[in-house]
């Protein structure tokens, strides 16, 4: 019987490990696919436009660093970048390098000016130094060379430091603007270097053209297209068709009350889920008096982009916390005023105008609550009303209760007694005139 009885439990002892295991190889199956899932879904976030606002530095950071360097970008990195914007060439014996211009003109020093980089080969550019800043008349000189898109690729500083980007908690985005026809030389290279979840390719290409790129590549980089223009139907059709093709769009106007602005395109932008980015760094595409400032960052974003190109990459960042902490401000409030309090019953027709501002300004909360890429000039005049809502209705909540308290005294409804008066007093003049003729 002892035997019998140990053997048994032996068996029921197997029975429990092997259930057991079987629980463990699951949950790794899972951890893994959970992991997969999410990074494969990074194209989702980034196309997301309720998320946080994203920040896309300028050539990098380029304060205390030249541009397209990488110092300036390690920098965008350190001051809390989610993308960073290059500018991508190519030398006379087929190497990438970052330079925007043309020539080395305005950059670089060294060399001479009207020296066009296409006709260089790399032994020549590399031997420029770089100016910083945005180069120009006057930029200080640096002993900083003109990197290599490898170079970047290979950086240890970039590739794993870490940045604010919510995308992978870790690295932040290249925005790779260079012309079309240098695409199979970008993709293959950021194949070549497991980079191509990392870059976002940039381009005024058609939608045939971008559809074709696609059709011949077995893993997609994101890709981010351009529009310029005033006309709402052209405007609302490539937000539309670009949506289905990329996966954001830059919008751009010289124009400060053109249609890239207005609601109209934001709408479609967010009906097809597309972010959209503005560049108040290069006022020229952005509205020409637009500046790249707090003020103009809080005027964009609460026209609905959700992508900001930037200069002062830190300055940003702080404006966004600030947006944030608004924010919880109004979460807090909200929680006072709705959560933990109940409406009176509002007894009479005379309360319609307290009740409808209190629920108008709860529900922009909730929309605040939904989107997180607002303006924090939105947030705090949304918190400013629901307090005021609030105050008012609780002043008198006896009142409202029993349905005793009376009509609200406002500017229209002044204007609007005047007018009644005025419309009926003429009446009785007109009548007047015309029973006298008679």
């Amino acid at each position: 019987d002892k035997i019998i009885i140990t053997m048994y439990r032996e068996i029921e002892m197997n029975i429990y490990k092997k259930i057991i295991t079987v629980f463990l190889a699951v949950f790794i199956i899972l951890s893994l696919s959970s992991a997969v899932f999410a990074e494969g879904n990074k194209t989702d976030a980034y196309r997301d436009y309720t998320e946080k606002t994203l920040i896309v530095a300028h050539k990098g950071s380029c304060e205390n660093a030249p541009e397209n360097s990488i110092r300036s970008i390690n920098a965008a990195v350190s001051n809390g970048a989610d993308i960073i914007e290059i500018d991508v060439r190519v030398t006379a014996d087929g190497v990438l390098v970052l330079m925007e211009d043309e020539t080395v003109e305005r950059t670089c020093y060294g060399y001479g000016e009207n020296i066009v980089v296409s006709e260089m080969t790399y032994d020549e550019l590399s031997s420029l130094k770089l100016l910083d800043g945005h180069g120009g008349y006057g930029a200080k000189q640096t002993e900083e060379k003109i990197p290599t898109l490898e170079e970047v690729f290979k950086d240890r500083d970039f590739r794993y430091a870490a940045s604010s980007v919510y995308l992978d908690g870790q690295k932040p985005l290249l925005l790779i603007d260079a012309d079309w026809n240098l695409r199979d030389r970008i993709y293959n290279l950021a194949k070549e270097y497991n980079k191509l979840d990392e870059i976002i390719l940039y381009t005024d290409a058609s939608a045939d053209e971008i559809t074709a790129f696609k059709s011949d590549i077995l893993t997609e980089p994101m890709i981010m297209t351009y529009f310029k223009g005033n006309v709402i139907f052209a405007a609302t059709s490539n937000v539309k068709k670009d949506s289905i093709i990329a996966d954001g769009i830059h919008l751009a106007t010289a124009n400060p009350y053109g249609v890239v602005f207005g609601a109209t395109v934001q709408n479609k932008a967010g009906e097809s889920g597309i972010r959209t980015m503005a560049s108040p760094c290069i006022p020229a595409i952005c509205g020409k008096v637009m500046q790249d400032t707090e003020e103009w960052w809080d005027y964009l974003i609460g026209k609905g982009f959700s992508m900001i190109m930037t200069d002062h990459v830190a300055e940003l960042k702080a404006y966004l916390d600030d947006c944030d902490e608004a924010k919880a401000e109004l979460e807090k409030i909200y929680k006072t005023t709705v959560t933990q309090w109940t409406l009176p019953p509002f007894n009479s027709d005379n309360f319609h105008d307290y009740k409808l501002a209190y629920t108008n300004a709860v529900s922009a909360a909730e929309k605040i609550f939904a989107d997180k890429s607002y303006a924090r000039s939105d947030i705090q005049q949304t918190a400013y009303e629901l307090q005021k809502a609030y105050d008012e209705i609780n002043a008198h909540y006896d009142e409202f209760e029993a349905g005793t308290a009376g009509l609200t005294i406002t500017l229209p409804r002044i204007l609007l007694c005047i007018v009644t008066v005025a419309v009926v007093v003429c009446a009785e003049i007109y009548v007047y005139k015309k029973k006298k003729k008679a």
